[in-house]
């Protein structure tokens, strides 16, 4: 018969062997979650590229009709080539000291660029004071001249600059209030006040009717400028709900059907406005690590041939595009991180969207064409809750190629408290390769004000986030006030009851055999 001391070390033994079986689904998620087990072999979506002078800065950047790519060096007061084919450099020393946060080829091949000096600093950011003197400045790309052409305002910190098709320059001037616009035929520079004081204007575009939309960052708004009538029209976006509240539009586009497109600056998301009925719609792009930085920062956008939205992120340090048709989005995380302080984007002819990083020296590119083997399909393309109301979603992960292993599922919200709204996942992590079915068990807060707001389910697969979108009205802010109960807290109380009655057992029965 076996000693006390062997009974004690098997009953100890399987105890221990319980306990790991128990937490075996905790523990495997838990190394999922922190070592990222994606077993996928995903494409390179971006390369990136150093620039030869140390803390060059660099800011604005375009690319020709050759699929030549032009950027400032906003630091050291240069302009730069980049020959993609070759990967080779050029710089261009500019004359003068300054930001140069626009940048645009013609069809002459001159290179024009905005800058700003302002006392002495040339940093982005810092150089937004008064007192500054701006310029606009063209590069002769055959002669390698350059000749500036001076604003007759003050402290009117010329920003980004567009080409009308006529061949002339137009520009904002974020601190002066003002549009403005350079012919070059005629050597003549004419400034038109916004009507909004203080706006800040920050982006502008054309759009195919020829009138020429601007973002006001300061103001909240979207201006339209019609250079044949020389009249503006104003448009606020954004404080009529709390649902809609847009904090700093800057980057603008306008799409085929006069829709128009915004980064906002201050917030987690870009925006679709419609000019004709006023409505303002918000499309969440992931949420930084925590880390790292709150929200997103998006900053820049364009629209390319597909009529994909594409925008870039300061604190989400990506670069990703929203699909309208098909209501998904995906961002591609930089390489260089956690922040490299992407700022502008530029469309190259074959479709590759390029961009700077400023804060880590380099200018990368997307490969737009690449493929993404994962794609979320939700089954319902809006619903409709109460604050304190509980609901149930069902979606698909699909992965039908060159994908396998699992990915780890996530959420972002159209608004600026993500505790409005909880989500648990099953499973957390689907299995790809296959059409993963997934329930996102949903859960409002008490409190939440009205209105229309955007839900992005999301799944990432290393450096990459795709996600769909649905649109959630939130139709009364009173609801139950049942605290909802997570599910890992259910996990595991399931789990260390039944192990706390195996072990007060065991411990009792020591106790007696002593």
């Amino acid at each position: 018969m076996p000693s006390k001391k062997t009974r004690r070390w098997a009953y100890c033994s399987l105890l221990v062997f319980v306990l790991l079986i128990s937490l075996s689904p905790l523990l495997i998620r838990s190394f999922q979650s922190v070592l990222g087990v994606y077993a996928i072999n995903l494409p390179k979506y971006i390369d990136e590229y150093q620039i030869p002078t140390p803390s060059a800065a660099p800011l604005a950047i375009t690319v020709d009709r050759n699929g030549m790519v032009w950027f400032t060096e906003s630091n050291v007061s240069k302009i730069a080539q980049f020959d993609p084919k070759s990967k080779i450099i050029h710089e261009y020393s500019v004359p003068g000291i300054g930001d140069m946060w626009g940048i645009v080829v013609d069809p002459r091949g001159y290179v024009w660029v905005t800058q700003y000096s302002g006392k002495g600093s040339v940093n982005p950011g810092g150089a937004i004071v008064q007192g500054g003197t701006s310029r606009i400045v063209r590069f002769d790309i055959v002669t390698k001249n350059f000749t500036s052409i001076s604003l007759p305002t003050l402290s009117s910190f010329a920003l980004r600059l567009t080409l009308d098709q006529q061949g002339k320059v137009w520009f904002t001037e974020l601190l002066g209030n003002k549009i403005g616009v350079y012919d070059p035929s005629s050597a003549s520079l004419q400034e038109y006040y916004v009507p909004t004081n203080s706006s800040g204007p920050a982006d502008l575009t054309f759009d195919t009717k020829g009138m020429l939309w601007f973002s006001e960052s300061y103001a909240r708004q979207v201006g339209r400028f019609d250079p044949q009538s020389q009249r503006f029209t104003e448009y606020h976006v954004g404080a009529e709900t709390a649902s809609q509240i847009v904090s700093s539009p800057v980057g603008i586009a306008v799409d085929n059907v006069h829709n128009v497109w915004l980064a906002d600056h201050g917030g987690n998301w870009i925006v679709e406005f419609n000019p004709t009925t006023r409505a303002v719609m918000k499309y969440p792009t992931h949420f930084p690590p925590k880390d790292v930085y709150s929200i997103a920062l998006v900053n820049d956008l364009l629209i390319d041939n597909e009529g994909r939205v594409w925008f870039c992120e300061h604190g989400g340090n990506s670069v990703g595009y929203y699909a309208p048709s098909t209501k998904r989005m995906v961002e591609f995380r930089i390489p260089t991180g956690p922040i490299s302080t992407t700022m502008w984007l530029a469309l190259a002819p074959n479709g590759d969207v390029w961009f700077t990083e400023w804060s880590s020296n380099k200018i990368g590119v997307v490969h737009a064409d690449l493929l993404v083997p994962v794609s979320v399909n939700i089954t319902q393309d809006h619903f409709k809750l109460s604050a304190g109301e509980k609901t149930t979603l069902a979606f698909v992960v699909a992965s039908p190629q060159l994908a396998s292993g699992n990915g780890s599922l996530n959420y972002s919200w159209s608004s600026y408290n993500p505790r409005e709204i909880s989500i648990g996942f099953t499973p957390t992590y689907p299995q790809l390769g296959t059409e993963a079915q997934v329930q996102a068990q949903l859960a409002l807060a008490n409190r939440v004000n009205p209105g229309n707001y955007t839900l992005a389910l999301e799944v990432s697969l290393g450096d990459v986030i795709i996600s769909s979108m649905v649109e959630t009205i939130i139709t009364s802010t009173q609801g139950s006030t049942q605290t909802p109960i997570s599910t890992e807290l259910i996990l595991w109380a399931g789990l260390l009851v039944p192990l706390a009655v195996i072990a007060a057992i065991e411990i009792r029965r020591i106790r007696r055999s002593t």
